[in-house]
């Protein structure tokens, strides 16, 4: 699956948590200011999905108005990474020479994060307003949600409608995470002896919403980016989600146990907050854990001693875990 991020200069990794800014529907400059008259050029480069984001950001802090990123297999079956970026012509060989010597530094530092060749070709016009909005269409989610784009607003049905502007934070519904954490959540729910749930890390805010809107009595999110908070506000407020309450901080500062818990952040962040995760989840309650790929399930499940793996939803290279307490 493949997804559009548009990451301007600031932004990062804090604490562990993958905090993506996508810009909406505004194109990267070189396609918004028409009249200019220099050309473009795009980069191009397959790499290790660990590896992602860090090329991602090499390329930002260069210049680069924008990264496609598209999630895919590698022939030998693990999780690869194709990006391009648009460039102004003129820097191209420059920044593809810098980019070589950068994915030769990366794979120093870890054998496995390999790349293919860097690659650049020529830019074509683009209506770049028309394929974001394109790769943004309605998408039914298990047997009760629809999430949609507010251009594309069906009619619901009986499932419970949340419009998401693809905006600020990370949570659109696309993704193969927040699809499968959205597919567990909903198949918790109404299961019934779901009386109160926490959102870790809740970026858009649309895994808190889509809670709340399933009939969880008490939610309540957090992340540590206090950027986002106001876009998760008003994506709660926006969906029928006005007493969902938020804050910024860590879970490490939550007080109170929750009958289930969500985290769909990094697998090493998982790892790093188990103790606080299982502090805060209630007796008899349940964690569903997110963020992370097929090669990560085993050690995200070793840090939390005392749970067991309950159920896995898997959307390749993608995986959504349920644990449940032992005993």
């Amino acid at each position: 699956m493949g997804r559009m991020q548009w990451e301007p200069p600031g932004s990062a990794e804090a604490d562990g948590f993958r905090l993506i800014w996508l810009t909406g529907v505004r194109a990267p400059a070189h396609l918004r200011t028409m009249a200019e008259p220099r050309e473009w050029i795009a980069l191009r480069v397959d790499v290790a999905a660990a590896a992602a984001d860090a090329v991602v950001n090499f390329l930002v802090e260069r210049g680069a108005g924008g990264v496609l990123t598209d999630d895919v297999v590698g022939a030998d079956g693990t999780a690869r990474a194709q990006l391009e970026a648009h460039v102004a012509r003129e820097d191209g060989d420059a920044l593809a020479a810098d980019m070589r010597v950068y994915l030769d530094e990366l794979s120093c530092l870890d054998a496995t994060w390999t790349a293919g060749p860097v690659e650049l070709a020529p830019v074509p016009a683009v209506d770049w307003e028309a394929v974001f909005r394109n790769h943004h269409a309605p998408i039914a989610i298990g047997r009760r949600l629809l999430v949609a784009p507010p251009w594309d607003v069906p009619d619901p049905g009986d499932r419970e409608l949340l419009i998401v502007e693809p905006g600020m934070a990370f949570g659109t519904g696309q993704h193969a995470t927040t699809r499968t954490c959205l597919e567990e959540i909903e198949s918790l729910v109404l299961a019934g002896g779901v009386a109160s749930a926490l959102d870790v890390g809740t970026g858009s805010g649309i895994l808190a919403a889509a809670l709340a809107r399933l009939g969880v009595p008490h939610v309540v999110a957090f992340d540590v980016d206090p950027a986002v908070l106001p876009l998760a506000r008003a994506l709660l407020d926006a969906n029928g989600a006005a007493d969902v309450r938020l804050f910024g901080g860590v879970a490490a500062g939550v007080r109170g146990r929750f009958d289930l818990v969500v985290a769909n952040i990094l697998a090493d962040t998982l790892i790093v907050e188990a103790r606080a995760l299982d502090a805060v989840t209630a007796p008899g309650g349940r964690l569903v854990l997110s963020g992370l790929l097929a090669d990560q399930v085993d050690r995200v499940v070793t840090a939390f001693p005392g749970w067991r793996l309950a159920a896995t939803r898997a959307d390749d290279p993608w995986r959504t875990l349920r644990l449940e307490r032992e005993g």
